[in-house]
């Protein structure tokens, strides 16, 4: 069963034969029917216009959900439209001949629509690299309860420590319980990743970095699909064992919501990870207190929230990494956003954008941003050099540069903490 939850969806080794078997299974759903539905010339019509109208539902599905309703943020690629009308087709072909058909024709049928939907949905999902396995699909992460039987106390400054013979060779990653005792928010079991020093009797006092998934999603996005843990792991590696301390808490409540990192009647996030969370982390965790060890990160919504807070709170985070952000944090419209989140006060809305933040808050005292974004993101793309001349003015010192080859999706979020981690790292002063 775990070789089987295993699967890598993403490999083209496992992708061609589900492609090949739905692609045999609509050469036969086209061939003609004998006997029924008469010569030819009458079935492909036939067969040919229940496909084409599969495909225009399937385009129109796209259309809806993506396009108007704009429920990821972005257009879709032309892979998930081809994807989208492909499957419909296959579907359209199918259901046709289902009726007056040999039973073996409508076993056939039956067979296809799931066969072709599978297609459909693994060919979105490498074009989005959401799920790298299919354990991951189906919900079957593998994450467990984060273990703190180890010392949560640190005493060693990162410096003077030497790493023991029995370190553990790799960091592990687990799930916690992190209660909004005083903003009252209840978030989704957040994921922590422990480098390997973490892990021993008697851990140094390791940097921390507070990290947040795009929406919608959740905080297991960043490890099953920006694959955080090889990342850190390979840090530490080359950091005697010492790699920051990655903490995601869930900052949107479930996967279609978005109280956009503020304190508002949609809920007091903002409370939550700079009181709640950052308290949580200090108790449980062997971390710095200091400002310079602590970064804020993101992809997405997740990139918002991450200049949200490093703007509006300097003197928790000393460093950030913002992967693809917006220019103000947006749930569905601005419209919506400020009725919703600000009581309808269009200035209070304005108030709360991170440039504006920067600007009255002055200069920011050794703070250090890093801005990435697609090469190919034309949406988000527009939004980073406004954001990026603010940081400038505001006195930070900020690093930016274009992801070649991607464009807005989990491409970009692991291309993004493949660039940013090694500098978060060096910012951190890792031995």
């Amino acid at each position: 069963m775990s070789a089987i939850l295993a699967l890598p969806i993403e490999a083209v080794r496992v992708l061609a034969p589900v492609y090949g078997i739905a692609a045999v299974l609509v050469v036969a759903l086209l061939l003609p029917v004998p006997g029924v539905r008469g010569r030819l010339r009458v079935w492909w019509p036939i067969a040919l216009a229940a496909a084409g109208l599969g495909a225009l539902l399937g385009s129109l599905a796209v259309w809806l959900v993506l396009d108007v309703q704009d429920v990821f943020g972005v257009p879709a690629s032309e892979v998930i439209r081809a994807a989208a009308a492909t499957a419909g087709a296959g579907v359209g072909l199918a259901v046709v001949n289902l009726v007056r058909t040999r039973w073996w024709r409508k076993v056939v049928a039956v067979i296809a629509i799931p066969a072709v939907l599978a297609a459909g949905g693994l060919m979105i999902n490498r074009d989005v690299a959401y799920f790298p396995k299919l354990g991951d699909a189906l919900g079957v992460t593998g994450a467990s309860t984060l273990s703190l039987h180890h010392s949560t106390v640190a005493t060693v400054d990162l410096h003077q420590w030497q790493p023991p013979t029995s370190m553990p060779a790799e960091g592990t990653v687990g799930t916690a319980d992190i209660p909004g005792l005083v903003s009252h928010w209840n978030g989704r079991p957040a994921w922590v990743y422990e480098p390997p020093a973490a892990r021993t009797a008697d851990p140094p006092k390791l940097p921390v970095v507070i990290a947040f998934s795009g929406e919608p999603g959740g905080p297991s996005d960043l490890f099953i699909a920006g694959g955080l843990q090889a990342k850190l792991d390979a840090i530490a590696r080359a950091h005697q064992g010492v790699a920051p301390i990655v903490v995601v808490p869930d900052q949107l409540g479930s996967f279609r919501n978005n109280p956009m990192c503020l304190d508002s009647p949609m809920g007091h996030v903002a409370t939550y990870v700079t009181t709640d969370v950052r308290t949580w982390v200090l108790g449980h965790l062997p971390v710095s207190t200091s400002r310079k060890d602590w970064s804020v990160a993101g992809f997405s919504e997740g990139a918002t929230c991450a200049v949200q807070f490093a703007a509006a709170d300097p003197q928790i985070f000393g460093s950030f990494l913002a992967i693809s952000p917006e220019l103000a944090p947006v749930d569905h419209s601005v419209a919506r956003t400020v009725r919703e989140a600000f009581h309808g006060s269009k200035a209070a809305y304005e108030a709360a954008q991170p440039i504006a933040v920067m600007r009255r808050t002055g200069t920011y005292h050794d703070t250090t941003g890093l801005y990435c974004v697609g090469a190919r993101d034309a949406r988000y793309g527009r939004m980073l050099p406004p954001l990026l001349a603010a940081s400038k003015q505001a006195g930070m010192t900020v690093q930016s540069t274009k992801l070649p080859g991607v464009a807005h999706n989990w491409n970009t979020g692991a291309a993004g903490f493949a660039w940013g981690l090694p500098k978060l790292a060096a910012l951190l002063n890792l031995p």
